[in-house]
C-alpha cells in the first residue's frame, strides 16, 4: 500500500504542522511554569510568551489553510471505512476550530483586562472587547476549559496517526514527517557501519 502513496505533503504544510505543535507545547509549558513560580517578572515574561505563541498559532493556521486550499493534500488512506473518514474530518474541524477560538479568546481576554497586545512586539493589535474585569475572568475560564479540550483532541489526533502507521501501515504519518526524521535510520546504519569498519581495522592491526 505504501509504495503507491509515497508522496509527501508540501514542505510548508509539514513545517507549519510541527511548528504549531511546538508552539502549543511551549505555550502550555509556559503557563504551567508560570503557575509554579512566584517571581513577578518571570510570570509576566511567561504570560507574554504564551500570548505571542497563541498569535503565532493563529497566523500559522491561516497560512496552513491557505496552502491546503491552494495545493490540496494527497489522500493516503483512500480505502478507509466511510465512518472513520467522517470521524477524521470531524476531528480535523474540531482541531482547526479550537486553534482559531483559543487565540481569539486569549486576545479578547487580554483586551478585557485593558492590556494592549502587540504581535511580536511590533504590530499593535486592536482591542476585541472593552475593558471589563468580570468579562475577562469569564473569558479566562473559557480559555482554560478549551485548552484542556484542545489537549484531548491533540492526543486523539496523535493516537490516530500512530494507528495509521503501526496498525493500518499506510502513509498518513509518513507524509507529514520531516525528511530529516526519515533519514535518521539511514544515518544510524551508516554510523554503525563505520564503527564496525573501525573495529575491524583495529582488530586486524592488533593481530
Amino acid at each position: 500500500m505504501r509504495a503507491a502513496t509515497q508522496a509527501k505533503h508540501p514542505a510548508l504544510t509539514i513545517a507549519l504542522h510541527w511548528g504549531t505543535l511546538v508552539a502549543i507545547v511551549v505555550a502550555v509549558a509556559a503557563m504551567f511554569t508560570r503557575d509554579a513560580i512566584e517571581d513577578t517578572t518571570w510570570r509576566q515574561i511567561l504570560l507574554h510568551l504564551h500570548r505571542q505563541l497563541g498569535l503565532l498559532v493563529l497566523v500559522g493556521l491561516a497560512a496552513r489553510i491557505a496552502v491546503r486550499t491552494y495545493r490540496g493534500l494527497v489522500d493516503h488512506a483512500p480505502d478507509m471505512a466511510l465512518i472513520l473518514r467522517w470521524a477524521a474530518r470531524a476531528a480535523h474541524v474540531a482541531l482547526y476550530g479550537l486553534l482559531i477560538a483559543l487565540p481569539l479568546i486569549g486576545w479578547a481576554c487580554t483586551s478585557a483586562h485593558g492590556i494592549s497586545l502587540a504581535f511580536l512586539g511590533v504590530w499593535t493589535l486592536p482591542a476585541l472587547v472593552s475593558p471589563d474585569s468580570e468579562f475577562a475572568d469569564t473569558l479566562s475560564d473559557y480559555h482554560v476549559l478549551l485548552s484542556w479540550v484542545l489537549l484531548g483532541v491533540v492526543a486523539a489526533h496523535a493516537s490516530a496517526a500512530l494507528w495509521h502507521h503501526y496498525v493500518r501501515r499506510d502513509w498518513v504519518l509518513g507524509a507529514m514527517l520531516p525528511r530529516w526524521i526519515e533519514r535518521l535510520p539511514q544515518r544510524r546504519a551508516a554510523s554503525d557501519n563505520r564503527g564496525a569498519e573501525r573495529l575491524a581495522i583495529k582488530s586486524s592491526s592488533m593481530n
